[in-house]
């Protein structure tokens, strides 16, 4: 009896070679698609964040001048604002404290206030400012 010399064919891959290559690509694809899900979800909140910087900032002033100039409070003290952000229409809703600091006469301390509705979240930015020289509540 003969034997037959039996050459075994190395230029492929196996079976076990190829399910495990496919399943490394996939886990780094799902991972790569998740990241990207969180950074656009970060994206649209600091341009959120954004857009209720500029108001807070707009506004602070604007009640700084009107407190100055015309010495009263705006009449709107609580009001609503809505910004097209992205493409989404965003209400910003503005809540305002304005107190006098017991340590000094003049000086009144302003509390501002955004909050807006974000992925079923309420998120909020506040800032604050201290006003002096106005006789609002000298009258």
């Amino acid at each position: 009896m003969s034997k037959k010399n039996s050459k075994h064919n190395s230029s492929g891959f196996t079976l076990i070679e190829l399910l495990l290559t496919i399943s490394i690509v996939s886990v780094s694809i799902v991972a790569i698609f998740q990241s990207l899900l969180i950074s656009l979800d970060r994206i649209r909140y600091l341009t959120h964040r954004m857009h209720a910087t500029t108001i807070l900032d707009n506004r602070l002033t604007e009640i700084e001048n009107t407190l100055r100039v015309y010495k009263s409070l705006p009449f709107e003290l609580n009001h609503t604002e809505t910004a097209d952000v992205g493409g989404q229409i965003v209400q910003f809703k503005q809540s305002m404290n304005l107190r006098a600091l017991e340590e000094y006469v003049d000086i009144f301390q302003l509390d501002l206030t955004l909050t807006w509705e974000q992925n079923d979240q309420t998120k909020s930015l506040s800032r604050s400012t201290y006003i002096s020289d106005f006789d609002y509540y000298h009258q």
